[in-house]
């Protein structure tokens, strides 16, 4: 309840919080009055302040990590790649653009687009980037009750700037929703997103993923960065095929950290040549049970 004015009495007060309550129920000062003032019934729970207490300092290069390395990331010879499961990108595109630092990036891999159809409206267009998409209804061949389903989609927003094209007819690679991208400029490097419903059975999925990493292979371009949400939690004791596969082909995984609000780790980052990564990790995010995941990269040594 909200008012203009109240007369407010701190006289009978006995719970902790309950001051603060009774006082804050006016719309601005001059409308507040105060009577049997007693500042000793302002007070907290012993519980929240001891939570307080306990709660770990967070640093700015934590919480914004991108920020950090502005100057870094304005250099001609390295790659910020983010990705992000969107949860629908027509209900979060307006969060996306204003984030403060996904803007910041040089290719935007997005998971979950949630998009359909041929049409893109103009709202959904990023100013300074091209857009590459692929909707879950044209990603399967084999299964048509995934096909049939709403939600799922890829896409990947690249700068203007940058020389990208997209390999959309790889040899043997059905029944799996990604893009893929083979970068020429100003730096080279194939960038793929991949989704993975959390209903696509392991062996199935394992087959058509390992016949996109051939074709990305014989593509003859390195590093190759393959992003995307797994459905495959890291973070548990359980076996992990999907990494498993990557490994036994060279590749590193990058994220660490927890990418969602249960503390699993989904959200992945492989590359063929991890020494081209310069930093990687987790960003926050406040419209999506999934955290963004991104990696610099730098082509300096190249």
């Amino acid at each position: 309840m909200s008012m203009q004015s109240a007369v407010v009495s701190l006289k009978n007060i006995f719970e902790p919080g309950m001051a603060y309550v009774a006082v804050s129920r006016v719309t601005s000062l001059s409308g507040l009055y105060i009577v049997d003032m007693d500042e000793s019934k302002f007070y907290a729970s012993q519980q929240i302040t001891a939570a307080l207490e306990s709660m770990r300092q967070a640093s700015p290069a934590e919480m914004m990590p991108l920020l950090q390395m502005r100057e870094i990331l304005s250099r001609p010879d390295t790659l910020t790649i983010i990705h992000h499961n969107t949860e629908g990108l027509p209900a979060h595109i307006n969060d996306i653009k204003s984030h403060h630092e996904m803007c910041l990036s040089d290719i935007l891999c997005l998971t979950e687009t949630h998009l359909q159809g041929s049409f893109v409206a103009d709202s959904l267009q990023l100013p300074g980037y091209n857009l590459f998409r692929r909707n879950r209804h044209l990603s399967y061949s084999n299964f048509p009750q995934i096909a049939s389903r709403g939600g799922g989609g890829v896409a990947i927003y690249v700068r203007s700037h940058i020389q990208a094209r997209e390999k959309q007819y790889l040899l043997n690679v059905t029944d799996l929703e990604f893009v893929a991208l083979k970068v020429d400029a100003p730096v080279s490097a194939i960038i793929a997103a991949v989704y993975r419903p959390p209903n696509y059975e392991m062996t199935s999925f394992l087959a058509n993923l390992s016949s996109l990493l051939d074709s990305l292979e014989i593509l003859d371009c390195q590093p190759i960065i393959v992003c995307g949400d797994f459905n495959e939690n890291l973070s548990s004791t359980a076996k992990k095929p999907i990494l498993e596969l990557f490994q036994t082909r060279g590749y590193a995984q990058l994220i660490t950290a927890s990418t969602t609000e249960k503390n699993t780790l989904l959200d992945l980052i492989f590359i063929s040549q991890p020494d081209h990564c310069v930093q990687s990790g987790v960003l926050r995010t406040y419209h999506s049970y999934h955290d963004p995941v991104y990696c610099v990269l730098t082509f300096s040594y190249v």
